[in-house]
């Protein structure tokens, strides 16, 4: 067993402590934007249309909407894609159109064949845009006072064609926000692999740009569309750049609770290891190994073999050290990394074993059969 436990210990000191250290490194050229800075601001600015997608957001559309068109940016609309809401969100909407003339409000009655609900609605929207940079954000997130501004700003500096931003989703419990540090850690890492990456709270994309790679039409029928719409820039040849918001500067409340949150991937986490069973399966136990074996290993095995499982720890209580000085969370939340796998580990299962015994995917209240999704990978 002593051998067991050395080679495990082998194998996920090498990778973790690569992969942090590797992580660190990445982290340094990534942009932490800030509530506020007036030193960024320009004499003039390209127009800018902001389209958002809204399926049943009847609680928080208003919000965002007017927290958009407050902000100080000139030459600023704002579409809202009202996608075959049965809830109040459709009267929430005409009530802010008429109040304000920046926004746009199109409603959407029938999907077509061929497409996913939410990009189509994208789509659509960006039909009705008239600006020289297209905004990508949903109905629930919250822009700081100067936040598109400083955005813009950014982009135009660095002669970006694609700027995302991580947002700030740290709030709720301690076992959410502990499992929102790991999956920010594990999503860095992932892009610091692939140098490819969209977030749906905050996608910034020159409209020239959008359609030289061909807009959503080329993605469809992606579940993932966010990173879908990232590769495509990356894969065309265009220059992206990825932030992280900071405390406050972008939020948005992802889900109500950890449990909701961990349902919600069932939708996500097939499709984004292609509805590979070995790839979903392989990632599952490399995670496993590298991020849960050396909370075990520390007590396992020859001396030599749990001091590199002790270095491991380290490490990532480094992680997280880092993380807790640009958002909402406590470095002593290392201690939950291995439930937070475990947890993540279980919802990337469900979502296999739920898409595949269901014979596809339920998104916005269509259900989209699995061997049509495969198809557009």
């Amino acid at each position: 067993m002593n051998v067991l436990f050395s080679v495990l210990s082998l194998i996920s000191a090498f990778i973790g402590i690569s992969t942090v250290l590797l992580w660190f490194k990445y982290m340094k050229k990534v942009t932490v934007f800030c509530k506020v800075d007036s030193s960024n601001y320009r004499a003039e600015y390209p127009s800018l249309s902001v389209i958002i997608p809204a399926c049943n957001e009847e609680e928080s559309i208003e919000k965002t909407v007017r927290q958009l068109i407050s902000q100080d940016y000139p030459n600023l609309e704002v579409i809202v894609v009202n996608d075959r809401s049965t809830d109040n969100t459709g009267m929430v909407l005409e009530k802010l159109e008429v109040q304000y003339p920046q926004l746009k409000v199109i409603t959407i009655y029938d999907l077509p064949p061929n497409w996913l609900g939410k990009n189509y609605a994208v789509y659509r929207g960006v039909n009705e845009a008239t600006g020289e940079w297209l905004l990508f954000t949903d109905a629930d997130v919250m822009f700081s006072p100067s936040s598109l501004k400083k955005t813009v700003s950014y982009a135009l500096e660095h002669t970006l064609d694609h700027l995302t931003i991580v947002p700030d989703t740290f709030y709720g419990g301690v076992f959410y926000r502990a499992f929102l540090a790991y999956f920010t850690f594990a999503a860095a890492s992932v892009i610091m692999f692939t140098k490819k990456v969209g977030l749906g709270a905050f996608n910034l994309v020159k409209k020239s740009v959008y359609d030289k790679i061909g807009g959503y039409e080329a993605i469809a029928m992606k579940i993932a569309d966010d990173m879908s719409l990232g590769a495509l820039v990356v894969d065309k040849g265009y220059k992206q750049e990825v932030g992280l918001s900071g405390k406050g500067f972008i939020s948005v409340k992802w889900y109500d609770n950890l449990f909701a949150l961990l349902k919600g991937f069932e939708k996500n986490q097939f499709a984004v290891a292609k509805y590979s069973i070995f790839t979903l399966l392989a990632s599952c136990l490399y995670v496993l190994i590298v991020g849960v074996y050396p909370f075990v290993g520390i007590f396992l095995g020859p001396i030599w073999a749990r001091g590199l499982c002790s270095v491991s720890i380290l490490s990532l209580l480094a992680v997280y050290n880092y993380l807790s000085k640009h958002i909402d969370i406590s470095r002593s939340y290392v201690l939950i990394h291995p439930i937070s796998i475990l947890l993540y580990i279980g919802a990337a299962i469900n979502s296999m074993v739920k898409t595949i015994s269901r014979g596809g995917i339920e998104w916005r209240g269509t259900f989209y059969p699995i061997n049509v999704l495969k198809k557009h990978i």
